[in-house]
């Protein structure tokens, strides 16, 4: 008998491939009711239907592999894992359903091939406890992710003012998923699937189409869609406490309707992600950039952050253009910008965090942190990373500024953008410089010889200063901050 031609990703002998009918490849799974075999139950608001689990894992794991649930909840993932013969790490952020859940699992299994960790998902340090439990069941990455997040305030599941079902506004809910998403996307293994379950929500008679901006966040951290499935989600409805007629009166009045589903949203992380320090050099000349920032063509061009390869980049600007109306021209002169912009400061970031003297910032969009510096046992200051040139307006040359760099940095805070991006937070200035050719001094952003060169002397021995300004509205001010000079003479 031939041997079995299965995907690096499952199980499925894909020359019997007549034979799995039980494994759906459409995307609408109309599902009469929910399992409740093999341990499961409909305990728990909020819970999705086991066959989800059943469908994914038999489609994207192979037995043995890895299964990552950051939304772990009453345990349906677990309890399915556990009877697929498949591993799995669940974070849950409430204490009383973690135990809730070990005690549905067997004891011979907890521990072992199943793991429930009480933590935040959006914490670097409840990711920092995934690694270590995953290097103490001999592996590296997870195999598939589950992300299965409260549909934002539809339903508070906690008094905790982690839990994303608190979270104050939909700006803060979607940041707050995406760094779970981004967490997400470092711990899974390249080339493996992740799977969003998610529903959309009303608020004040308008339709907040969740999921579609939740699968936004997705790929903001690095995923590529795969799949869209549409769900029933008939016989699932604990905790909602819906009278049909009711509804159906409302939605007549309302001219709404009434949900009757939801999302199942498949991913794949790239199996080889481009290094962007290979893409950086091909930019060969820098556009000014024509327009204010933050806005429309800001959020349009959110996809800069998640597209390491310059090809990519430039298919995807045209895209958007087109299927915005935008000016493919302008619009990929401002995308170029600020694609370059950004990578090159993440690069900078990088060799910052090398350094035995910091540590990363685990929100990634935090408005005023980057990253803590601090000396051995003392407590140490968070600070924003700046690039920028010896602006013009300084009046000054580099020699003068690289001997008065107090003098410099309260020009940079108080001529700092006031287009929703003024702050007073400590930073830390990296000043580029080109004394030969002021005009290439862009080129100095993806020198990370030169910029390795230059931070490393000053976080050697960091000479950090206190400057005092006054705002536009006469506020004064006194953040911390350094200044790191980089010169090409």
């Amino acid at each position: 008998m031939s041997s079995p031609k299965t995907p690096p990703y499952s199980d499925i002998d894909l020359k019997r491939w007549r034979e799995y009918d039980h494994i759906w490849t459409d995307s609408l799974w109309m599902i009469e009711g929910r399992d409740r075999s093999g341990g499961h139950q409909l305990d728990y608001h909020g819970n999705f239907v086991p066959q989800i689990a059943t469908q994914t894992y038999l489609r994207y794991t192979k037995e043995n592999d890895v299964i990552l649930d950051l939304f772990l909840g009453s345990g349906t993932s677990a309890i399915e894992a556990a009877r697929l013969n498949r591993r799995l790490i669940g974070v849950e952020l409430k204490p009383d359903l973690v135990e809730y859940v070990r005690d549905k699992i067997p004891p011979e299994l907890l521990g072992d091939r199943i793991h429930i960790l009480e933590g935040d998902s959006a914490q670097e340090e409840t990711a920092a406890r995934v690694r270590e439990t995953l290097a103490a069941m001999d592996a590296e990455h997870a195999q598939l992710v589950v992300l299965h997040p409260p549909y934002h305030d539809i339903i508070q599941f906690s008094d905790q003012a982690e839990d994303l079902s608190k979270a104050p506004t939909l700006d803060d809910f979607l940041t707050l998923f995406e760094t779970v998403a981004r967490h997400g996307f470092d711990l899974l293994e390249a080339g493996r699937f992740a799977v969003l379950v998610i529903g959309d929500k009303y608020t004040k008679g308008e339709l907040v189409p969740l999921g579609f901006y939740c699968m936004e966040r997705m790929q903001r951290a690095g995923f590529r869609a795969k799949g869209i499935v549409v769900k029933n989600i008939e016989g699932n409805e604990l905790g909602k406490g819906r009278d049909s007629n009711l509804w159906r009166y409302r939605a007549l009045a309302g001219g709404y309707y009434i949900f009757k589903h939801e999302y199942v949203i498949v991913f794949q992380k790239p199996a080889a992600l481009a290094d962007v320090r290979q893409e950086l050099p091909k930019v060969t000349s820098m556009p000014p950039w024509g327009r204010a920032q933050d806005d429309a063509w800001d959020r349009a061009s959110h996809f800069i952050y998640h597209l390491t390869n310059l090809n990519a980049l430039r298919r995807e600007t045209k895209r958007v253009a087109a299927e915005m109306g935008l000016p493919v021209n302008d619009f990929a002169r401002y995308v170029i910008r600020r694609w370059y912009n950004f990578h090159t400061h993440q690069a900078a970031l990088d060799i910052i965090l090398a350094h035995p003297r910091t540590r990363p910032e685990p929100d990634p969009f935090h408005h005023t942190v980057d990253f803590y510096l601090g000396e051995a046992g003392l407590r140490p200051e968070g600070f924003d990373l700046k690039l920028t040139t010896l602006p013009k307006g300084f009046g000054r040359d580099i020699a003068y500024a690289q001997d008065h760099p107090e003098e410099l940095a309260r020009w940079l805070y108080v001529h700092q953008s006031v287009e929703g991006r003024f702050h007073a937070a400590n930073r830390l200035f990296i000043v580029l410089h080109d004394a030969v050719d002021p005009k290439r001094t862009w080129e100095l952003r993806r020198d990370l010889e030169r910029l390795e060169q230059s931070i490393g002397d000053f976080l050697d021995e960091p000479r950090l200063m206190r400057v005092t300004f006054d705002d536009q509205e006469g506020t004064r001010h006194q953040p911390t901050a350094g200044v790191i000079f980089c010169v090409r003479a």
